[in-house]
């Protein structure tokens, strides 16, 4: 049977402890950033984690790893027919099947980043409860509450101001589920980064968007996108909409995809991808480099 391989993009989530190496597009890529102030590639090799682990620095810094390892695969003949990422991942998706450009999507990435560090609250992973029980507990707690990752059958993402998030991880272990702080600065994908979302909107209306020349799977809508207008509609959303993750997944299947790579540093998107979808070969950016 012929592979059919989709490129996965991670969240910010996932820090490089090592730059891979560079092709010379990339690195100018990093010199734009370090112009900005951000001088990620210091930061990396100098184990600065917390500097880099800060939403400003985290996205560009993932955005751009994720950028190299698919300059690093596509130099070993490993090339994508389905893409897709998960939340900031999907702009490192829309590089890599030609929707848009790479510096464009680093000028959006940065603005994003900066936009989304403004905001507070966080994130808590919820675990081992259905969707039923966690719709119902975000509506029980309140207090801006909200589904933001449709990650799994029994694994859910909640945004909310951080003190409703306590109340959120002790209604959850009260059901009998179990209940994970996120080491992000804000809550994303939910209303309060409607501010945030009607700020970023102009530069992405204005920004040049191709019909994906490889099949892309959208995190907001969770099914695949042809049309390069309604991807840059749903890329506007995609601030305060949830991503669904599980929809992603199933439309990969559907696609009839074969071997799902993780364009990242870690393995968080290939063990989700494992609990999802039996049919599918998930494997790390490691384990395919190493093949």
């Amino acid at each position: 049977m012929t592979e059919i391989i989709a490129f996965l993009f991670p969240g910010q989530g996932h820090l490089p402890s090592r730059l891979p190496s560079l092709s010379p597009p990339i690195e100018r890529l990093y010199e734009r950033v370090e112009q900005q102030g951000l001088d990620l590639r210091n930061w990396i090799a100098a184990g600065h984690v917390a500097r880099l682990s800060q939403t400003d620095a985290a996205q560009p810094t993932v955005f751009l790893d994720a950028l190299a390892r698919v300059d690093v695969l596509k130099s070993r003949g490993v090339e994508p027919r389905i893409v897709a990422g998960h939340s900031l991942g999907e702009y490192a998706a829309l590089v890599a099947c030609g929707t848009l450009s790479a510096d464009v999507a680093l000028s959006l990435v940065v603005r994003r980043g900066r936009l989304m560090a403004a905001v507070p609250g966080g994130m808590t992973a919820v675990l081992k409860l259905g969707l039923a029980a966690v719709t119902d507990l975000c509506a029980t707690v309140g207090r801006g509450a909200t589904v933001a990752n449709y990650n799994g059958a029994q694994q859910f993402v909640v945004s909310a101001p951080l003190e409703t998030l306590d109340l959120v991880e002790e209604r959850a272990a009260a059901l009998g589920g179990r209940a994970i702080r996120l080491a992000v600065s804000g809550p994303f994908h939910s209303p309060a980064m409607r501010s945030a979302e009607e700020t970023l909107e102009p530069a992405i209306a204005t920004a040049p968007f191709l019909a994906p020349k490889v099949a892309f799977v959208s995190s907001v809508s969770g099914q695949r996108e042809t049309d390069a207008e309604l991807v840059k509609t749903l890329l506007k959303r995609q601030m305060t909409s949830p991503v669904r993750w599980t929809d992603v997944v199933r439309a990969l299947a559907t696609l009839d995809v074969t071997d799902a790579v993780e364009l990242s540093a870690g393995t968080i998107l290939t063990q989700m991808g494992k609990r999802l979808e039996d049919r599918i070969r998930f494997r790390t950016f490691e384990e395919v480099l190493h093949a």
